[in-house]
C-alpha cells in the first residue's frame, strides 16, 4: 500500500535533512516522498538533492505558497494514502506503520487522525502531547469544531487519496487564496471532515516543531491572526451556505470561542482595532448561537447576560487564582 508524503519546501535549509532522515527511518517502507520546492532562496533544495533514494522526488512548484505547493504535489501523487509533512517537522520511525494499522482496521475510513507532539529547537526533548479534535466523541463534535479550528497538526493525519479526487475535486484541494494568510488548514480540513469518515489512532509520532525562524506563527500578532482566521472562516461559511446548511449550535459556539481568543490576545497586545473587530465577531456568533439553540449551555447564558468581554476577564481571573 503506497503512501505519498507531500512536503512543501521553502527556505528550510536548517531542517530539510533531518526531516528526510526521519522519513528514511520509517519502519514502513512503501512510500514515495514528493518534495515540492516553493521558490526557496537558500540552500534547501541543494541539501535535499544530496540524499539519493529512488523514493524521493524533487518537484518545482509553478506557484508560491504552501497550499499551492501541496496541490502541485497532489497532482503527481499515485499512492492510496497521502501524508502531508512540513519541511521542518519530523516523523518518529513507527508513525506510518501505526497509522496504516488503524487504516486496515477501519477500511471505510478516509482520514486516520492521531496525536502529535510539539517541541522547540531550544528544548527538543521537552514535548507537549496534543490530542486530535473529536477523539472518543461523536463525529458532530469534530465537525462543529472544524469550522473555526484546525482539528490536528497537518502531519497528524493520513488522508485517502480517493477522498481528494473527482467528483469531489477541486473542492478539497488546499485553498491557495489563503496562502498569504495563516490558517489555510482550517478550510482544508473543514470540508474533508464534513464529507469523510474519520478513524483515530494512538500514534504520537507526528513531531511538530514550533517557533522556527521561518514559521508563519512565530511572530504572531493580533492583526495577522485575525486576518488569517477570519478569511478561513469566511470561506468555510460560504461553502456551508452553498450547501444550504443551517449553522449548528456547536458551530456557533466554536466560532464565538475562536474570536473570543483573538479578542483576548489583542487586548493583551494592546491592539484596539483587532480587539474591537474580534469582539464584534464573537458577539455576532453568540447571538446566532441563541437563535439556533433550544437548550443553551449555562456558560453561554452567562456570556449573554454579562457580555463576552467581562466573561473573558472573569474567566482569566478565576484561572489565575
Amino acid at each position: 500500500m503506497l503512501i505519498n508524503i507531500i512536503v512543501p519546501l521553502y527556505n528550510k535549509e536548517k531542517y530539510i535533512i533531518s526531516m528526510i532522515q526521519s522519513v528514511l527511518s520509517q519502519t514502513y517502507t512503501t512510500w514515495e516522498m514528493l518534495i515540492v520546492d516553493n521558490g526557496s532562496t537558500d540552500s534547501s533544495l541543494d541539501k535535499a538533492k544530496q540524499i539519493s533514494d529512488s523514493r524521493i522526488h524533487l518537484l518545482q512548484s509553478p506557484k508560491q505558497g504552501p497550499g499551492a505547493a501541496r496541490n502541485y504535489g497532489l497532482t503527481h501523487a499515485q499512492g492510496e494514502w497521502i501524508q502531508f509533512l512540513d519541511a521542518d517537522d519530523l516523523l518518529e520511525p513507527d508513525h506510518l506503520e501505526q497509522q496504516l494499522a488503524v487504516a486496515q482496521q477501519n477500511p471505510d475510513a478516509d482520514i486516520i487522525a492521531c496525536y502529535w507532539q510539539e517541541f522547540t529547537d531550544k528544548h527538543p526533548t521537552e514535548r507537549i502531547v496534543k490530542q486530535p479534535s473529536g477523539i472518543e466523541q461523536s463525529i458532530q463534535v469534530l465537525r462543529d469544531s472544524a469550522i473555526a479550528f484546525a482539528p490536528w497538526a497537518v502531519h497528524a493525519a493520513l488522508v485517502k487519496r480517493s477522498a481528494l479526487l473527482p467528483p469531489l475535486l477541486p473542492h478539497y484541494y488546499w485553498p491557495e487564496q489563503l496562502d498569504q494568510y495563516l490558517g489555510e488548514d482550517i478550510v482544508f480540513w473543514f470540508k474533508l471532515v464534513n464529507q469523510c469518515t474519520v478513524a483515530y489512532g494512538k500514534s504520537k509520532g507526528a513531531l511538530y516543531r514550533t517557533q522556527t525562524p521561518q514559521c508563519r506563527t512565530k511572530n504572531l500578532h493580533p492583526q495577522k491572526w485575525f486576518e488569517g482566521v477570519h478569511a478561513a472562516i469566511e470561506l468555510n461559511c460560504k461553502w456551508w451556505q452553498h450547501r444550504n446548511k443551517s449553522y449548528t449550535e456547536g458551530q456557533c459556539e466554536n466560532l464565538m470561542r475562536v474570536y473570543s481568543q483573538i479578542h483576548h490576545f489583542a487586548r493583551k497586545e494592546k491592539s484596539p482595532d483587532v480587539e474591537w473587530q474580534a469582539l464584534s465577531e464573537a458577539s455576532r456568533w453568540l447571538r446566532e448561537y441563541f437563535r439556533v439553540t433550544s437548550k443553551p449551555k449555562p456558560s453561554m447564558i452567562v456570556r449573554r447576560l454579562i457580555g463576552i468581554k467581562l466573561f473573558i476577564k472573569l474567566a482569566r481571573e478565576i484561572k489565575n487564582n
